[in-house]
């Protein structure tokens, strides 16, 4: 009985573009792949940076260096390991760490 109107030629038009529009929009985004393997250069670039911050979470350190978050925690357990930072908070979901004066 109802129904849905037919929409005018003008409105269809218009949600034609529209589509073209956000289909463009989402090939402009840039995806950044996230390497797994941290070379000598990315661990002294990583330490360097590290030492002048107040804190630091895996996920500033993953952005940063551009690598995986899993690798980012190992790499930032290690450096509290031999001393160089210190565990601040840690809970399920956030590790802060904090470099040592």
């Amino acid at each position: 009985m109802g129904g849905q109107k037919k929409p005018t030629i003008t409105k269809l038009k218009k949600m034609l573009q529209g589509k073209k529009g956000k289909r463009e929009k989402k090939e402009e985004k840039k995806r950044i792949e996230y390497g797994v393997v941290i070379t000598p250069e990315i661990k002294k670039e990583l330490t360097a940076y590290i030492m002048k911050q107040k804190y630091v979470t895996p996920f500033i350190v993953s952005r940063k260096a551009e690598i995986k978050l899993s690798e980012a925690r190992r790499f930032l357990k290690k450096l509290a390991d031999t001393g160089k930072i210190q565990l601040v908070i840690k809970n399920r979901e956030l590790e802060v760490y904090q470099p040592v004066a």
